[in-house]
Parts: C-alpha cells; sequence; structure tokens
C-alpha cells in the first residue's frame, strides 16, 4: 500500500501555489526636480496592484509624515486579517502587507 502511495506521488505531482506570491514594491521620496505630490504618485501605483499582492512601500520622507502616510496606507489598503509589519525610524519607513486589491471607500460626515 505504501508503494502505491509512493509511486502516485511520483508519477501525479501535484503543486501548490500560494496566493501571495506576488509583491508590489512603491517607494515615497521627495521630489526635488518637480512639484508633483510623492504620496499621490504612490497611491496611483498602489492602485495598478492586485489583490493579494504583497505590498511593500518604502519611504524616505521624515518621520513624522512617513507616520501619517503608512497610517493611511493601511487604512485604505490592507488587509486586516493578514499580518501587517511596520516599521517607522528617521531615516526610513517601510510598510508590508496584503493588498486588498481596491481602495477601501472614505466615509463622510456631514
Amino acid at each position: 500500500m505504501k508503494k502505491l502511495i509512493l509511486i502516485s506521488l511520483v508519477l501525479f505531482p501535484f503543486y501548490i501555489s500560494a496566493d501571495f506570491d506576488n509583491k508590489c514594491s512603491v517607494l515615497i521620496t521627495l521630489r526635488l526636480q518637480t512639484n508633483d505630490d510623492a504620496y499621490k504618485d504612490a497611491i496611483s501605483k498602489i492602485t495598478q496592484c492586485e489583490k493579494y499582492d504583497i505590498l511593500s512601500v518604502t519611504s524616505f520622507l521624515e518621520e513624522s509624515i512617513s507616520k501619517v502616510y503608512i497610517t493611511d496606507l493601511i487604512q485604505n489598503f490592507c488587509m486586516f486579517n493578514h499580518e501587517i509589519i511596520t516599521l517607522i525610524d528617521e531615516q526610513t519607513s517601510n510598510l508590508s502587507c496584503v493588498h486588498r486589491g481596491k481602495q477601501r471607500i472614505e466615509r463622510k460626515f456631514n
């Protein structure tokens, strides 16, 4: 019986694929040559990522600004039922999470 199972495993291999194979990397840096908003540019790149991509964001902005941007990205683009990793530092800040596929709808309070 054991030989039959081993032979079937060798003859009929199966592939296990993870949903989280793709990585979507985004950099947020200060623009010296243009007046474009670095955060808006990052958002436009993130919207091109697909659902279940690993969203990896690196910010080279000031710590206080990076905190705001990364918090906003977590709230809008990360799945909360998967691990979210952040590192906020004076020099470089990072965020890694699973992309939810589309941006959450912003609530408007009147």
